[in-house]
């Protein structure tokens, strides 16, 4: 008989990217058969945060934008087993450099799962590119 039961199948990823460029992830989302884990109206959320249980980050200009990035699954193409991630690189240019706390849901009807988790370090940038 089983003494535990774990309903966290979420898997800790961390990343590190550069203020200034621009910010791309692509998650592929399958099932255990490998067939498409999302359906047209899923919808993906990215948050980054100061910490775990902290604020969400701000940029460093005014008007204050928080770092969130949602996606909605293409319905024109939930074949394509992937959703894409991103934020300009003029949004990723006021990101205070550091190290965060992130994960990324996918809210699927009324049930929410967390697909990864881990830590976001923004290294800071050399180069001022024309924006």
């Amino acid at each position: 008989m089983a003494t535990k039961i774990n309903l966290d199948t979420s898997e800790r990823v961390d990343i590190t990217c550069r203020k200034g460029d621009t910010f791309s992830l692509r998650l592929n989302i399958t099932n255990a058969d490998d067939t498409v884990g999302f359906t047209a109206g899923d919808v993906f959320l990215m948050e980054v945060r100061n910490s775990d249980t902290g604020n969400p980050v701000a940029n460093t200009s005014d008007p204050v934008v928080e770092f969130v990035i949602t996606v909605t699954a293409d319905s024109d193409d939930v074949t394509a087993k992937y959703i894409d991630l991103t934020l300009a690189a003029t949004t990723m240019k006021t990101m205070p450099s550091g190290l965060y706390a992130y994960d990324i849901e996918q809210k699927s009807g009324a049930v929410v799962t967390t697909l990864i988790y881990g830590t976001v370090r923004v290294i800071e940038d050399v180069s001022e590119t024309a924006a």
